[in-house]
Parts: structure tokens; sequence; C-alpha cells
């Protein structure tokens, strides 16, 4: 390991700033309250421009999907597709959503009992709290994925550059600059990914507690998964992400299933239908009017759920768009843009519309327990829906989705902070594993540190940044391909 960062100097220096850092949150006794505070103020600051870059997003995937643009083959004509469609779908949405999803999926209960928009926006309480989450979770997020995975996945394949966030910049950007931008992204990809892990670990201590009455440690729960992640790593992207991204789809998919029969055949509850309905109609109806940043009287809601979201996607996209670029060899951008942006935000409504408005049913129990601890809301609900025999089984299924979302997001991570930092193009086993084994390491420490809120505010300035990159990377793109299509 020495010999390696002595070779490269990116891991060196990104190492050295992790040490740095831990080594200041075990020495300082620094107040979670502080950093809230500065998470509220940098949200309720940015407002304004994070709404209009969302906005930019959107506007340049529309015109990549219906301009002449969007039949370019990602690694040129006649080049064969790496992943089959179910494949390449099951790993980019399992690194994109990942355990938030799952952590978060009943969401709309806490809409409905709060929200600025219930006198502002037309339409009924559970229609406007399920709209809200899925703003939270569907266009701007993918939106975001979608601009820097294409970019970076045409620049990798195409024209033969590094798979880096840096190789989306003019070739003639200073190598200092470029060694900037990649070693903070590798810091935010492993800041937004302890994040999530964090919260991954919490809800799976919580849920076999409650279903099992078993306390789990939790750090020996991040070793378990972690040297499982390795086992993944060893077997490969082609194998090991794959398969375990196959089945966590499989598993998702079994779990929704049952819970709708259940809902509708046993109990025969319906109503979600309706809600789900017209929340989706109210998200593209009122796009703009939830977007509203002018409108001051919502700085306390802008900071917890929408620019809150906006920007610690934005972080997240510098690892979920390198991951998705690597994976979509052979795909067109018009494909990609359908597969990273569309498909996703389909399955996000429909999870958010099982969970959440399936949930409403027993919302004044499901308030009082998110309230208190959201990471046991998803096992009571599912508690109330099948009964005291078969929720165990669904519980244990639901324990298993997280261990392999967690699985997934650590590997796939694993492999972006190594492109990002390596000096080589090419990434090595060893690489993977030493930052496998880094990330498992500062989830412990953050853990026990209780340093989740320095990490979520670190997640959102780094979202600033990607979002500066997201907006050179963009302007440098389009220039390009017109460049290119007049010289032709």
């Amino acid at each position: 390991m020495i010999n390696f960062l002595k070779k490269n100097l990116n891991a060196s220096i990104s190492l050295s700033i992790i040490v740095i850092v831990l080594l200041s949150l075990t020495v300082s006794h620094i107040s979670t309250s502080g950093f809230q505070t500065l998470l509220k103020n940098m949200c309720v600051s940015f407002r304004g421009p994070v709404t209009i870059f969302c906005y930019l997003c959107i506007c340049f995937l529309m015109y990549l999907l219906f301009s002449k643009k969007g039949k370019i083959v990602l690694g040129g004509e006649g080049v064969k597709k790496e992943y089959s469609t179910f494949s390449w779908l099951s790993c980019l949405f399992m690194a994109g959503c990942g355990i938030g999803i799952v952590f978060y999926c009943q969401e709309p209960i806490l809409h409905l009992f709060k929200n600025p928009y219930h006198n502002n926006v037309m339409g009924s309480p559970e229609g406007i709290a399920y709209s809200l989450s899925l703003f939270n979770w569907t266009i701007n997020a993918w939106g975001q994925y979608g601009v820097l995975g294409v970019i970076i996945a045409y620049f990798y394949f195409n024209e033969n550059r590094s798979l880096k966030l840096s190789s989306i910049l003019p070739a003639r950007t200073p190598s200092w600059v470029k060694r900037v931008i990649d070693i903070n992204m590798a810091l935010g990809v492993i800041a937004g990914l302890t994040t999530s892990l964090g919260l991954g670990v919490s809800q799976i201590v919580s849920g076999t507690n409650y279903v099992f009455n078993t306390t789990l440690n939790p750090y020996l729960l991040m070793a378990a998964i972690g040297l499982i992640a390795m086992w993944s790593i060893l077997s490969g992207l082609k194998r090991g992400v794959k398969w375990l991204s196959n089945l966590s789809t499989a598993c998702v998919g079994i779990l929704l299933l049952v819970i709708v029969l259940i809902a509708c055949f046993n109990l025969g509850i319906t109503n979600f239908i309706p809600y789900i309905g017209e929340g989706t109609g109210l998200l593209f109806l009122n796009y703009f009017s939830y977007n509203d940043f002018y409108n001051q009287t919502s700085n306390e809601w802008a900071a917890s759920y929408p620019i809150f979201f906006d920007l610690w996607f934005a972080a997240w996209a510098a690892f979920v768009a390198v991951y998705v670029a690597k994976i979509s060899k052979g795909r067109t951008i018009r494909e990609f843009i359908l597969g990273v942006v569309g498909v996703p935000i389909i399955f996000t409504c429909l999870w958010f519309g099982i969970f959440g408005c399936i949930g409403i049913e027993y919302k004044d129990l499901l308030y009082a327990t998110m309230s208190n601890d959201i990471s046991t809301s998803l096992f009571i609900f599912l508690q109330q829906i099948v009964g005291p025999t078969g929720y165990v089984f669904l519980s244990g299924l639901v324990l298993i989705i997280i261990c392999l979302f967690f699985i997934t997001s650590s590997d796939s991570g694993s492999y972006v902070v190594a492109a990002l930092v390596s000096s080589k193009d090419d990434v090595t086993t060893n690489e993977k594993i030493l930052w496998s084994c880094i990330q498992c390491c500062v989830a412990m420490a953050l853990f026990y540190l209780g340093g989740l809120a320095l990490i979520q505010s670190v997640s959102v300035i780094m979202g600033i940044l990607v979002m500066l990159l997201i907006g050179l990377g963009s302007c440098f793109f389009i220039y390009h391909l017109f460049k290119i299509n007049q010289s032709k």
C-alpha cells in the first residue's frame, strides 16, 4: 500500500485529507447543530441558482433526446453492447438510488402532515404529498445524472479520454486544475457514499432489533458487508456487481408485487391507485411552482427537502455518472437518456406510490414512528400490511435488499473513486480493494463519531462544485459537437 501511495500522488492527497478530517472530528468535538445550521444556510443561499441549473439540465437533455445528436453511438457505429438491457438498467438504478430510496420510502407521509403547498396548490392532500416526494427524487436528480453521465460517456468512448470528471473539460485545461477537480470529486463520492451507508446500517440495525429482537453490532455488520463487497470487486463489474444488481432488482420486484397483491386483494386497499395518478399529474403540472425560489416563506422546507436533495444528488452524480458511463458502451445518446432518466423516474413513481400511498392508510401510526425513528417505519408498515407472521418474511427480504444495495454501492463506488484518483487509465483490482477498505473504515469512523451531519454539509458543498463542473462540461460538449458537425 505504501509503495502504491508513493507512486500515486492523487490517492496520497485524497487519503491524507480523509485522515485529517477524521482526526479533526475526533479531537475537536464539533457541534452537530453547527453543521446543520451551515447546511440550511447554504441551501437557502443557493436556492435560486440551483433551481435554474435544474431547468437547464432538463433543456439540455431534451435537446439531445430530440435532435440528431441523439443518434450518436457511445463507442462508435457497430460497437457491441457489453450489458443486456435488464442488467444495464439494474446496475444504473442500484447505483443511482441505492439505500436512500429504501430509507425514505414512506416520505409522502411526512409531507402529508407538513408542507408549504397545501393552500397554494390545487389537489388532494394525499396527491400533493406524493407529488412532493416525486419532485425530490425524480426529475432533478436523474436529470443531473443523465447530463453528466452522457458527457463523460461520450468523451470516454468516442474521444478516447480517461474515465474521470476532469475529462469533460477542454484538453488545454492545466493538469493541476484537472487534478484538483478529480481529487475533490473523489472526496465528494466518499462523502456521499458514507452518508448513504450510514443510513443503511442504521436501518438494518433498527430492523433486526424490531423484527427479530436481535441487536447487531453495526461495526461488525459494516465489516461483513465490506468483505462481500470485496468478493464482488474480485469478480469484476461484469460479474459480481451485475449479478448482485440483477438479484437486487428481482428482490425489489417481488417485494412490490407481494405488497400490492396483499393490499388490493386481502385488505381491499385500492385508494393508493388514484393517489398515484393524481400525484404524478400534479408533479408535472406544478413542477415550476414547486421550484418557486422567490417564495421566501419556505426556507425551512427548501433546506430540508428540495434544495438539499438537489445538491445531495449533484454530489452523488459525481459517482453515478462515472459508473453509468462505464457500463453504457454501445448505447445511443437517445437510448442513454431514456434509460438513465426515463426508466428510473417511472420506477421511483411506483416505489413511492406503493410504500408511501399505501402507507397513508396507516398515516397516524407511521407519522408518529417516523417523527421518532424513521429507520423502523418500513418494518412497522409491513407488520400492518401482512400481519405478525408474514411480515417477518418480508422484513427479511427488505433487509437483504438493503444489504445488496449496500454492497453494490460500495463496490461501484470503490471503482469510481479508484478511477478518479488513479494515475493510470486502467484501474487495478488492488486499487479498488484499497478504496473499498478505506470507504468501509471511514463509514465506521463517522458512525462512531456521529459525523454524518458534517458529511452531509460536505456533500452539499461538493454538490455546488459538481453543478459548476456540469455547467462548464455541457458548454464544452455542445461546442465540441457543433465543431465536429461543421468539419464534416
